[in-house]
């Protein structure tokens, strides 16, 4: 039997003419501390697992935020609520960050899944406010969220949120990809786009096991869902990139 060869990272040439001029990262400890929004449970792994994984070896103080609670992703399985799905959902997020070794529990922001509120909204406001309080008083000087292009309705939202935090604080926000990657014209999206780049590959072991704390995601704890999401199979080879990599907003 033919063995299939792996898929590919996704995005990988985009990924790799991004990485060409790409500035590198280098956080220390010194210039303060970092908040990574995530929109989902997942997707801080994802997204932005060996840059959690470097900055918690270095002694960089990190706070991760989730803006929804991820509890759409299997609506109408059998025996399972929201509020069970929202559960499952955190407590494999906390799983995922120990591994990666962030003993900071997370932020839980408390935003539906897929039902973000719009920017000037008193919801939205409030959120923004949360955040700006904890980022002054932890001495948070590193916003990084979802890129404002992702395709998602919750990843444009933390992107636009991140935004506004940044913008108060008067530092730049910092985005990752997730789920731009995929995307047919992610090339020509980037251009004109600042690039900060992060070897990450010592930590694919570590991003391996914790992506596997995503159980609910993986399509091996929950059944029955009439439309029920599986990651595919080339998005789990996120986890064993190279370099993270971080765009820079141009606007304050």
């Amino acid at each position: 039997m033919t063995r299939q060869a792996p898929a590919a990272i996704p995005g990988g040439r985009s990924r790799a003419g991004l990485l060409r001029r790409a500035r590198p990262l280098v956080p220390r400890h010194e210039d303060g501390g970092w908040l990574i929004l995530a929109p989902h449970p997942d997707d801080e792994t994802l997204g932005t697992g060996g840059l959690i994984a470097t900055l918690t070896a270095r002694g960089v103080d990190v706070t991760v935020a989730f803006l929804t609670d991820g509890s759409g992703s299997h609506a109408g399985a059998p025996g399972w609520t929201a509020r069970r799905i929202a559960n499952a959902r955190a407590q494999e997020a906390g799983a995922a960050l120990r591994i990666l070794r962030l003993r900071k529990p997370a932020v839980v922001l408390g935003w539906r899944d897929a039902a973000p509120f719009a920017e000037g909204t008193p919801a939205f406001e409030a959120t923004v406010r949360r955040l700006l309080t904890l980022c002054r008083r932890q001495r948070i000087c590193h916003v990084v969220a979802t890129w404002e292009a992702e395709p998602h309705c919750d990843h444009e939202a933390a992107a636009q949120v991140a935004i506004a935090v940044a913008r108060r604080l008067r530092v730049r926000p910092l985005f990752y990809c997730v789920w731009a990657w995929t995307l047919p014209d992610i090339a020509q999206r980037l251009a004109g786009w600042n690039a900060l780049s992060l070897p990450v590959g010592r930590w694919r072991g570590l991003q391996r096991r914790a992506l596997g704390c995503h159980r609910t995601q993986l399509g091996g704890r929950i059944s029955g869902a009439p439309d029920r999401f599986i990651l595919p199979r080339a998005m789990r080879r996120m986890v064993d990139a190279s370099h993270a990599l971080l765009l820079e907003h141009g606007r304050l």
